[in-house]
């Protein structure tokens, strides 16, 4: 019997760790709206201030293929409603699938003439992972290393040579000798993700105390 609830919790665990790997939340744009010219201007700022939205996460855009379009705009085309610029493709297949594949505010309107003035735009804020690159600012006059940086690489230590002349192999634990697949996860995922496997560690223990 204790080995079955040993079992079964580890089958927990795993399947917690898995489900933080491929979570990404499919947002139906509208609800039961769906993609239309609304009834009501507000709709679909109401309809976003309800979500949250995160990188990777779907929009869909369900409409009647050849009733409406969608197209992402910058935010001065989504004011004036405005389709001299549209970034990337205008879908106009329905439903449309949009992935959400960066942090910040991003602005979607139905190019057919008067539709959007009529209230048939939307816009979205992203979060992305904390202290991840995409989201942190860059640092003032650009990415110029600090006075008494690091060495240059004919001085630094990692390209000092033999004496044939061939250069010594980069020290263990440096970016080059750990290569790129060594980085770490963003620290908000392996937080999150450290959460999520705790919360489900202490029901399992809490279920084999009984």
């Amino acid at each position: 019997m204790a080995g079955y609830k040993s079992s079964l919790l580890l089958a927990l665990v795993m399947i917690a760790g898995i489900s933080e790997l491929c979570s990404a939340a499919t947002h139906t744009v509208g609800g039961r709206t769906g993609w239309t010219i609304p009834s009501s201007p507000s709709i679909y700022t109401t309809w976003a201030n309800g979500e949250t939205f995160a990188v990777g996460d779907v929009l869909v855009f369900n409409f009647v293929t050849g009733a409406h379009t969608v197209a992402e705009v910058n935010k001065a085309n989504y004011d004036g409603c405005s389709t001299s610029r549209t970034l990337g493709a205008v879908h106009s297949t329905g439903p449309a699938n949009i992935t959400l594949t960066t942090a910040g505010t991003h602005y979607f309107l139905c190019t057919i003439p008067t539709h959007c003035t009529n209230g048939q735009k939307l816009a979205v804020t992203v979060t992305g992972p904390t202290g991840s690159p995409a989201s942190s600012p860059a640092p003032a006059g650009g990415a110029a290393a600090p006075s008494g940086g690091a060495a240059t690489p004919a001085e630094g230590p990692a390209t000092r040579t033999t004496p044939s002349g061939s250069p010594t192999s980069p020290t263990a634990g440096s970016p080059a000798a750990d290569g790129p697949g060594s980085s770490s996860p963003p620290g908000n995922f392996a937080a999150s993700t450290g959460v999520s496997m705790l919360s489900l560690l202490s029901v399992g223990v809490a279920a084999l105390m009984f």
